[in-house]
């Protein structure tokens, strides 16, 4: 289902959330834990097998870090179409600042896959968390994405802030300002030469370029790696790494947000990012739903997406549910 026609989906009005004070992911982030981590994905042997091997480290370090309560959610999800698999969700409400986590494997069959989202609640502005890598259809696919939480009217085509134009409305001197806000916290140059390395993995195809309208519809941010890779041991490898140290990165925003001044001020910043993630989470189940369909069909599809996704129907209260 293309992205386009999984926007049609009805959203669901959400509450204004309460505005409890927000406390940090643990600090004990490290290159020993990073490294750990991703050794821990590049032992198991065999494409299929790698590309779900960093997902369980990586998916338990972020609970445990941030503090998240596990949820049954997902719970009867058991795989399909001949893939075997799991869905373990998490959610974080109040201090933790995570509104909904999700990390799915699936192995064994013709398509394997390991996946972690992490979505914020709105108490800051570090932004979310989408990375998977599997193998399906003869490659290796990788997905990184940390989406920004403010429209920043980012567009493809325009691969630096220098290739912008001039603003001439008000929306435009906005968008700007957060697209240099975005790049100073999380978008840092440092972050870019990581990106970069990644598009260049001997063999890599990147999917092509989203239009501004879907970008800004997804929410996807201007680090967004969206690539094919051989189906080789070492590009697998590569991919399972890559995901590893995109949620050390993420973990590293969440843990100094505070210290950063990333906070988001009780009132109408806080309500305005709350509304606007709502959107953006229904449109990662259109998101979902496109990617998995293709694999899958559109029943086997949908329901993964869904059990994926997360509780749609279910507002971000602050103080558990």
């Amino acid at each position: 289902m293309p992205l386009i026609a999984a926007l049609s989906l009805g959203l669901v009005v959400p509450r204004t959330p309460p505005q409890p004070t927000f406390a940090r992911c643990s600090t004990s982030i490290s290159m020993v834990d990073a490294e750990a981590t991703r050794d821990a994905a590049t032992d198991v042997g065999g494409a299929a097998s790698i590309v779900t091997g960093w997902q369980q480290a990586a998916l338990s370090k972020i609970a445990d870090q941030c503090g998240l309560t596990p949820k049954d959610y997902a719970d009867d999800f058991t795989g399909v179409s001949g893939s075997p698999g799991k869905i373990v969700s998490y959610e974080g409400p109040g201090a933790p600042n995570v509104a909904w986590c999700s990390g799915l494997t699936l192995s064994g069959g013709e398509v394997s896959r390991g996946a972690v989202a992490a979505f914020c609640g709105p108490l800051t502005d570090v932004p979310h968390l989408v990375v998977s890598c599997g193998v399906s259809d003869g490659g290796v696919d990788l997905y990184i994405d940390y989406r920004p939480r403010a429209e920043s009217g980012y567009d493809p085509a325009l691969p630096t802030l220098a290739d912008y134009p001039s603003p001439e409305t008000r929306e435009a001197f906005a968008e700007g300002g957060n697209r240099k806000d975005f790049a100073e916290a999380y978008f840092t140059e440092e972050a870019e030469a990581a990106r970069a390395a990644l598009l260049s993995i001997e063999g890599a195809v990147a999917a092509p370029p989203l239009s501004k309208e879907a970008t800004s519809a997804l929410s996807a941010g201007p680090l967004l790696v969206d690539l094919r890779l051989p189906l080789t041991d070492h590009a697998a490898s590569a991919a399972a790494e890559a995901c590893s140290a995109a949620v050390d990165r993420w973990l590293g925003w969440m843990a100094s947000a505070e210290e950063m001044g990333r906070g988001l001020s009780a009132g109408m910043r806080q309500t305005a990012t709350y509304t606007r993630d709502t959107k953006v989470r229904a449109n990662h189940f259109g998101f979902l739903l496109g990617r998995y369909s293709a694999l899958f069909g559109a029943e086997e599809g949908k329901a993964l997406a869904s059990a994926d996704a997360g509780p749609l129907d279910e507002a971000y209260v602050g103080g558990g549910s």
